[in-house]
Formats: structure tokens, sequence, C-alpha cells
């Protein structure tokens, strides 16, 4: 929507709001045909490409209208400005643009700068229309209304759960069967991971007995072994001395 269009500061909710935007002007053909117009509709062709929806001759008067059925938006100056412009068009003395809601304040000023064009927004509408009553419900109505619809209804209705319960039934099962190949993915790559690590121990220690003896040496002693052989020379020595003559 453009930035041009603003919004209504008071939304219309009636029956004029509620009709076709064709019944719309048609009333207000009505209204100027009981005031002694004859009105001339444009529907289609050049006069509605110039935004001239309906054309009113009295006497020497010929006043040109357009019709806006607008309840949401206000009526811009472009409108006013547009059906001013079309008036020597069709040799107009005259022009009304009709809203059912309202105009924007430029819109006004716009009309207020000549005294040949009138602007009738919707409170004014409203009351040269009078009450009017509610669009009427253009659907046939069922002469005997079936019994068994109800049942059919309420048998849809009944599948339509059933369906329901069994697509979220079977939405659980896969989420739990997803959850559980996780788990087992998950298990199987940490077993592999356990293995590779004792794999690569076991490797280096055999890989560094075989640099010792590729070396000619032998790999160093623990300490204990170490403290054990350097005691046993000192036992020796001790026990040779106190068993000489």
């Amino acid at each position: 929507m453009s930035a041009a269009f603003k919004p209504v500061q008071h939304r219309y909710d009636d029956a004029l709001s509620r009709v076709s935007w064709r019944e719309f002007q048609q009333r207000i053909a009505g209204h100027f045909e009981a005031a002694g117009f004859a009105v001339e509709c444009s529907g289609v062709g050049d006069n509605a490409e110039r935004g001239i929806d309906l054309i009113l001759r009295r006497g020497d008067e010929i006043i040109v209208a357009t019709c806006r059925h607008w309840t949401a938006f206000q009526v811009p100056h472009s409108d006013v400005h547009r059906l001013i412009g079309q008036m020597p068009a069709v040799g107009a003395t005259g022009a009304v643009v009709i809203t059912s809601g309202e105009f924007t304040r430029q819109a006004v000023d716009a009309a207020a700068r000549f005294r040949h064009i009138r602007l009738v927004d919707g409170r004014a509408l409203r009351a040269l229309l009078g009450p009017i009553e509610d669009p009427q419900d253009t659907r046939p109505a069922s002469a005997e209304p079936s019994l068994w619809t109800p049942l059919a209804a309420a048998g849809v209705i009944a599948e339509g759960a059933a369906d329901g319960r069994q697509t979220s039934r079977a939405a659980a099962i896969a989420a739990v069967a997803a959850v559980l190949v996780m788990a087992l993915a998950m298990l199987t790559l940490y077993t592999w991971y356990i293995r590779d690590i004792h794999a690569a121990r076991v490797g280096s220690t055999a890989h560094a007995g075989d640099v010792y003896r590729h070396a000619g040496a032998l790999p160093a002693p623990p300490p204990f072994a170490q403290a054990e052989a350097q005691a046993k020379p000192r036992d020796l020595s001790l026990s040779g001395t106190s068993g000489a003559p």
C-alpha cells in the first residue's frame, strides 16, 4: 500500500459499509434520480478510465461524480485533482467526490480552492441516504435439513482425530528410533576410539623395545632393580672379609 493512503480515524461498521461497490454506486445513483437528475453510470469505457463513475444531468447542470467505497483508508487529494481535470472533457459544470469513509486533509484543502467541486464524506452520505438494511445472504437455504449430515460430519471429524493420533504415535516412534540409532552410533565410535588408543600404546611400547635391540643395549631397568643390583656386591664383599683366616 502506498504511503499516500492514510487509515481512517473512524471506521464505520454498518450496513452501508458492508454493501458491494456496485450496490454502493447504485444507491448513490438512486438518490440523485430522486432529486431530479438523469443519471448515467459509466461502468466501463472512457469515462470510467477518467475516474468518472456517474454523470448527472438536470437542465443546464452536468455534474460528474466519483464514488469511493472505502472504509479503511482516506480518499487522497489525487482523486480530487483528477476529477477536476476531467471536467472539461465532458463539459461538466460541477463535480462531486463521494466516499463511504473519510477524506485526507489535503483532499479537503484541494476541494476548497475550487468552488465547482464538492466532497461528501461518510457521515454526510449516511445522512443523505438514510438507514439501509444489511445485505441479504444470497446462499440458497436447504428445504429439508438432512438428519444424517451431522452424523456424517461427526464421523469425518472422528476419523480425522484418529488419523491425527496415529500420525502422532508414528512420529513418536520415529523419534525414539532416531535417538536409539544415534546412541548406538556414538557407542560404536567410542569403542573404536578406545581400541585405537590401546593399539597405539601397545605399538609404542613394542617400538621402544625394537629401538633398544637395534642399538645393542637393553632398556634401563626400573629403579628397584637397580638398587638390588648395587646391594648384592656389597654383601658378597662383607661375606668374603668375615670368612678370611
